[in-house]
């Protein structure tokens, strides 16, 4: 049983490969007439609808869903704090000249909670019967994707620097390496900050000498940014984390965590402890916090629960993987340099990588970022900077930390004051956003904020387009149009280099 238990990522990669159908986005499920799978140009549902139409309402529902989650957080932070929603936030975040395109096009969106109404819409509209025009479908895609970039990453970026700070640029530690096996080892892992930092605040109180907090994920990579907490792993690691039997408690709060985590701490003396009243896992000690007194509460129960742990932990425990040294905690604040290496030609442009890190896709995307560094500066979020970190290429010259998912609206605005700067828009810049290895639905939302920005935007695995349809053009052609900027699929890494470096950026 307990081998069972143990059953690793890998094999379970092994053992479910992808569906063909569902990975090209010719499969639905939105009535139950269905599932319908489409074989072959031409195909269509029992209801009628073609590849288009279905491949265009997933796509609008990954991206509604990815906006969900991230102007859930805002909303989290917002309720946690006791603030109220600020008064005209995308038009005091947002260039006018684009605000005035969303206009034309009907993509600004409505505020004051209202936005919620609109991923509401998203999920309406997709319905069966309802929305059958595959362009109408994605311009609302688009409109989604201005919901998540503004008032989810931008508006969660604020409160967080508001309440908590923002990072200063400092050294610090990331991989397996920083579990320490003869401390007590804490691992938080997810992405709202509240929790987060009440453990930080308490691990840090007289007699928790011998606590060791590490971060799994954004949550960890916020706190790795704001206070140099060492970061242990993104979401491909978290089950190794366990797995090195060195975790007294993981504490988990939302997004990205694997239900797999249950089976594999009772394989250990590990507990994991879940603390957002959204995220319940079936076998996991549950510890909702709703206020910052109940924070703290949690924070000295979680602690003294760890203490109890180590007692039971085997002593013959080592931790076979170094840590890697970083330079993180950067913010947009580094817009006035960029800015001068691009007028001095120091630089050729500037790519943001984000996301996720999917392990269906290896290693080599890192390989190739490097190779393009001797011309382009980096600007790094997420999993991916891990991954880039993980290689020892954060090194604060040509690659960036700048924490979290939420914190994509740090490269925005970044971008945004770079073509201030120059007194162009930013679609006229060298920028690219390159998402090399998308996972979660977060990760689509925020590329198609960064395209109705005008800036082009790289995927690197299947994400709900089927590249034999019109939603290839539309995204590579129509938003040319109004936008300036294209989204694609490219999965080959090499391919990829070979048509930045013979077509550059912009």
């Amino acid at each position: 049983m307990v081998k069972e238990k143990f059953e690793k990522l890998r094999d379970r990669l092994n053992n479910n490969p992808p569906c063909p159908i569902g990975l090209k986005s010719m499969c639905c499920k939105h009535c139950m007439m269905g599932p319908c799978r489409l074989f072959k140009p031409g195909d269509v549902g029992v209801c009628g609808a073609n590849q288009d139409v279905i491949s265009s309402r997933n796509l609008l529902r990954v991206v509604a869903a990815g906006a969900s989650a991230h102007t859930g957080h805002a909303l989290h932070l917002l309720d946690f704090l006791g603030k109220k929603f600020p008064d005209n936030y995308i038009e005091n975040k947002a260039p006018k000249y684009l605000m005035s395109v969303w206009k034309k096009l009907g993509m600004m969106p409505k505020v004051k909670y209202e936005h919620f109404k609109e991923i509401s819409e998203a999920l309406h509209a997709s319905t069966m019967g309802v929305n059958a025009d595959y362009q109408d479908i994605l311009a609302r895609t688009v409109k989604v994707g201005i919901v998540d970039g503004y008032l989810g990453l931008y508006l969660s970026t604020e409160l967080e620097d508001e309440k908590y700070g923002k990072p200063t640029v400092k050294k610090g530690k990331m991989n397996l390496g920083v579990i320490k096996p003869e401390m007590i080892n804490i691992a938080v892992h997810g992405h709202e900050p509240m929790f987060a930092e009440a453990l930080y605040q308490e691990t840090k109180k007289p007699g928790n000498e011998n606590v060791n907090l590490i971060g799994v994920c954004c949550t960890g990579a916020s706190l790795l940014a704001r206070y140099g907490v060492p970061l242990a792993s993104n979401v491909v690691f978290q089950e190794e984390v366990i797995s090195t039997g060195a975790i007294d408690v993981m504490a988990v709060d939302v997004q990205c965590v694997f239900p797999s985590l249950v089976d594999l701490s009772e394989c250990f003396h590990t507990s994991l402890i879940t603390t957002n009243p959204l995220a319940k896992i079936e076998g996991a000690i549950h510890m909702p916090i709703t206020d910052k007194d109940n924070a703290k509460k949690v924070a000295e129960s979680i602690v003294k629960t760890a203490k109890n742990n180590f007692k039971k932990r085997r002593k013959d425990i080592q931790i076979n993987c170094k840590e890697v040294d970083a330079v993180v905690g950067f913010d947009e604040s580094i817009a006035d340099d960029l800015s001068e290496q691009l007028r001095t030609k120091k630089i050729k442009g500037i790519i943001a990588v984000i996301g996720c890190k999917n392990p269906r896709v290896g290693d080599e995307w890192i390989s190739i970022y490097k190779k393009l560094s001797k011309d382009y500066a980096f600007l790094a979020t997420g999993c991916m900077a891990f991954e880039l970190g993980r290689f020892g290429l954060l090194d604060g010259k040509r690659f960036f930390h700048l924490g979290s998912c939420v914190n994509n609206s740090r490269v925005a605005e970044i971008f945004k004051i770079i073509a201030e700067k120059n007194k162009k828009k930013i679609t006229d810049m060298p920028f690219l956003v390159s998402a090399p290895a998308p996972l979660a639905e977060k990760c689509v939302s925020i590329g198609l904020f960064f395209a109705a920005l005008g800036v082009d935007v790289h995927f690197g695995y299947p994400i709900e387009i089927n590249l034999d349809s019109n939603m290839k053009t539309f995204l590579s052609d129509v938003l040319k149009t109004h936008f300036h900027s294209k989204v694609f699929l490219e999965t080959n890494p090499k391919l990829f280099y070979h048509d930045l470096m013979k077509a550059g950026l912009g």
